[in-house]
């Protein structure tokens, strides 16, 4: 039987997602990640990599903002030896900055003067017709098979025998306990396995 899967946790979005932030929680992600690129510009002398106008840069604004989520998880897990901090710059910091002007356009930017022109990323009209061509084009759903019928009559047409029955044949040598010592111990007899149903006062047939 397979067993019931665990009910999903609802999934909801960390503070470091700016898609779904509102002004308050875009407003302190962004008085944090100020600062924080602040600090990491005059700490790694990033100023001819990454400009002072960085914050103009809608991709480097996201790239900077997981930079600053990983770093966080690095540093901030106590005083242990260990390697998350190496990792940290080996792993994220070197590849973003390797990277960091093919996702902008940092080359026309200067330290005084900003040239980013960001351009609209509208999508071909057409979208929505494309979807609903090529989604109709997919099979429909299969049907839910039917539940199996139970024949609840036969169920309930179990042979009983009853205990002094039962005692008879084990005292013919008929029947046989698995376990002597145990009273409630199941009976073998007639090549099949019996239990003492409480309810019936009988023993019945155990189905393995």
């Amino acid at each position: 039987m397979t067993a019931p899967q665990a009910e999903q946790e609802e999934l909801v979005p960390s503070r470091f997602t700016w898609r779904y932030l509102d002004a308050e929680q875009a407003r302190a992600l962004w008085s944090e990640l100020i600062d924080w690129t602040t600090w990491l510009r005059e700490r790694y002398e990033l100023g001819t990599k990454i400009p002072p106008c960085w914050y103009r840069h809608d991709p480097v604004v996201e790239e900077l903002s997981a930079l600053m989520a990983a770093w966080t998880d690095a540093y901030y897990r106590g005083d242990g030896y260990r390697d998350d901090l190496t990792a940290w710059h080996t792993q994220w910091f070197r590849p973003l900055l390797a990277r960091i002007r093919d996702i902008s356009d940092f080359d026309s930017c200067t330290h005084n003067r900003c040239a980013h022109r960001p351009l609209p990323s509208a999508t071909l009209a057409g979208v929505e017709e494309f979807v609903d061509a090529i989604v109709d084009a997919r099979p429909e759903p299969s049907p839910t098979p039917p539940a199996p019928v139970v024949d609840v009559t036969a169920a309930e047409e179990v042979r009983t025998i009853s205990a002094d029955d039962m005692d008879m044949a084990i005292d013919s040598g008929l029947a046989e306990p698995l376990d002597p010592a145990d009273p409630a111990s199941p009976i073998f007899f007639e090549n099949q396995h019996w239990t003492f149903n409480a309810r019936m006062k009988s023993w019945t047939p155990r189905w393995n």
